[in-house]
């Protein structure tokens, strides 16, 4: 399928452009004149060079020119903004395609406008760049579309994208002191491993002294520091195991995995659980408030709260349903939704209150998120000095562990 690229007129003689993807001209022809346009001009066109570097720059990466969280939120703010207001979908992404100052990402936008003229869905333009829009930005995208409620889809996910940015600043800020303590304590271990523990083996050596294994550990750590190979296997490791990582994770195997050991991580496992719960109620509640029937809220709500154990529970649901039981029948065989949340639902359905139930779970679990959040930061400070202060711990022990054992002898 090709790109083409039309001048018009409509019935009231005003020229317009735009561009199409079909199999031939012809059929471009044929597409316009059903449109009831008048035909000026029709171009074959290559995908321009602009738009093919952004789509090679969007599976690689770019340091200088890499599309900010701050970006994304300016983005879905002011998409929802111009979608309130009345605007069309290519009107709003032609505003934003103008507007936006980070070139890159500007030249995505193009695409996906590009793409949307030519008959595609949003959500659909969007999967063409999986480095900038996440598997839960689309899948929100995709439940809006689906529930009319774009608009809306659009400020939930703008609020979500500066949630997370809160709380990733929050953390940034609380543990800037315990940081810049690590690091500075980490150059002077190092500082201390490389030339002074030396210092004190040779001394040791000559007075036949016997080391003990916690400070023939720290010489050996320091004989590592000095070889070149040490680092050139360690950014091999890293780099590696990196990408194998990321590259299982990706498979359904890996995925499931990997989600069922975030939800399971003693502290951190209840936390991640309520987030992908609350992503999951909130949205669900939006597509029930406007008229989206149950089964096709509960399919189109897959992927949302981006954990696959929750996706394949939303799945048995929708079985129940289908065979007759109530929507909390089903929730209360799987353990990965909580007692509160099945009875909860339950009430909802029998009253038909089923959307503002679910919102306020929403809002519930939104809540136990932000002050686990509170609580772990508030901890990780003192946690990190007691890192440091261990490392330093360490090296004076290892240093003059033989010298007392040496008193202890003589």
């Amino acid at each position: 399928m090709a790109a083409y690229n039309y001048t018009v007129r409509n019935l009231n003689g005003e020229l317009l452009e735009g561009s199409i993807d079909a199999e031939s001209q012809d059929l471009v022809l044929s597409k316009l004149k059903e449109m009831d346009y008048f035909v000026v001009n029709i171009d074959e066109v290559k995908e321009s060079k602009t738009l093919a570097l952004t789509k090679k720059g969007s599976k690689g990466f770019s340091f200088f020119n890499r599309i900010k969280v701050r970006d994304m939120v300016v983005f879905t703010r002011q998409f929802s903004t111009l979608i309130s207001s009345g605007m069309s979908l290519l009107e709003s992404l032609t505003v934003l395609e103008k507007q936006t100052p980070n070139p890159k990402f500007s030249n995505i936008i193009a695409s996906i406008r590009a793409d949307v003229e030519s008959g595609h869905s949003l959500s659909e333009s969007m999967e063409k760049f999986p480095n900038v829009f996440s598997e839960i930005f689309i899948s929100l995208i995709r439940a809006g579309e689906a529930g009319g409620v774009l608009d809306k889809t659009m400020n939930d996910l703008a609020t979500f994208l500066e949630k997370d940015e809160e709380i990733k600043l929050k953390v940034r800020n609380k543990t800037a002191y315990p940081k810049f303590v690590l690091g500075f304590a980490v150059v002077i271990t190092l500082v201390i491993i490389l030339y002074l523990v030396p210092t004190f083996q040779d001394i040791y050596e000559d007075l036949g002294a016997e080391l003990p294994m916690i400070t023939k550990g720290v010489i050996f750590l320091g004989d590592l520091f000095k070889n070149v190979f040490f680092y050139l296997i360690v950014a091999v490791l890293i780099f590696g195991g990196r990408y194998l990582f990321k590259k299982a994770v990706r498979t359904p195997k890996g995925k499931y995995i990997m989600d069922k050991i975030k939800i399971n991580i003693p502290r951190f496992g209840d936390m991640f659980k309520k987030m992908a719960l609350a992503r999951f109620a909130r949205h669900f509640a939006v597509l029930l408030a406007t008229g989206v029937p149950i089964l096709s809220s509960l399919e189109i709500s897959r992927g949302i709260a981006g954990n696959i154990l929750i996706d394949n529970a939303l799945d048995r649901i929708r079985k129940g349903i289908r065979e007759g039981e109530n929507i909390a029948d089903p929730m209360a065989k799987m353990d990965i939704f909580p007692p509160m949340m099945v009875q909860m639902m339950a009430v909802g359905e029998r009253t038909g209150t089923l959307d503002e139930i679910t919102a306020k779970i929403a809002d519930f679990y939104e809540q136990e998120v932000t002050n686990s959040i509170d609580i772990l930061v508030t901890i990780l400070e003192p946690l990190m000095l007691l890192v440091v202060a261990a490392m330093v711990g360490v090296i004076v022990l290892s240093m003059y562990l033989p010298m007392f054992n040496m008193y202890q002898a003589m």
